[in-house]
């Protein structure tokens, strides 16, 4: 099942998106995309998913997503409801209220983006209106007036001293648009 996913259903194909240990790679059957040859479908398989990625967002294959078909599984209106709010509750525990652009790291493998960060002593670092979450380190919140050179400057600060600490290079998972030399 796939609820309350911080995208919109293009972009969680596109990248693979998911949470609490699903992603669409578990229920995507199918995508349609239009190429420069017409319209093409791709199988799950053919979507060479990995954790946050695709041959999509990978390059690998060009389109706009058009359509796809997802599998789910049959529950009554009550499980569904439940699961809804089971989600919502971890969270609500879990995450930072207020506005942010999710989480902001990769996980590596074997460690968890979130807990480098809070190892390395960043979590309430503030760089103008941009902070690292205090509730959750791989968290970059908005406080209000957050300029583009904040959050990247963050960005920046939090993969070198992990790198320094830690030997591991944080990978984003958030997409930046535009010219950012991150």
């Amino acid at each position: 099942m796939v609820c309350h996913c911080p995208r919109h259903g293009g972009s969680a194909v596109y990248g693979n998106a998911g949470a609490f240990g699903g992603d669409m790679n578990d229920n995507l059957v199918w995508v349609e995309l239009l190429t420069k040859n017409g319209r093409e479908k791709l199988s799950v398989g053919q979507m060479g998913y990995g954790y946050r990625t695709s041959v999509l967002k990978r390059g690998e294959k060009n389109g706009i997503i058009l359509s796809a078909l997802l599998k789910l599984k049959n529950s009554t209106k009550e499980e569904v409801s439940v699961k809804i709010d089971q989600f919502s509750e971890r969270r609500k525990a879990t995450q930072p209220p207020g506005a942010s652009m999710g989480s902001m790291f990769k996980n590596p493998e074997g460690d968890y983006a979130g807990r480098l960060i809070e190892a390395a002593g960043l979590k309430g670092t503030r760089i103008g209106s941009a902070e690292i979450s205090m509730v959750h380190g791989n968290f970059f919140i908005n406080h209000g007036e957050t300029k583009a050179e904040d959050v990247r400057a963050l960005i920046v600060l939090v993969q070198k001293t992990v790198l320094e600490k830690f030997d591991t290079h944080l990978e984003l998972e958030v997409e930046l648009v535009g010219e950012w030399n991150v």
